[in-house]
């Protein structure tokens, strides 16, 4: 259980970095 809430907590950490990149990415272009 530990390693499968681990894993989850990774994928989540990784989802939130994207949609902080996906939301910063148009700043940057302007």
């Amino acid at each position: 259980i530990a390693t499968r809430y681990e894993k989850l907590e990774r994928n989540y950490h990784s989802m939130l970095a994207l949609a902080f990149t996906m939301m910063w990415l148009p700043m940057w272009a302007d």
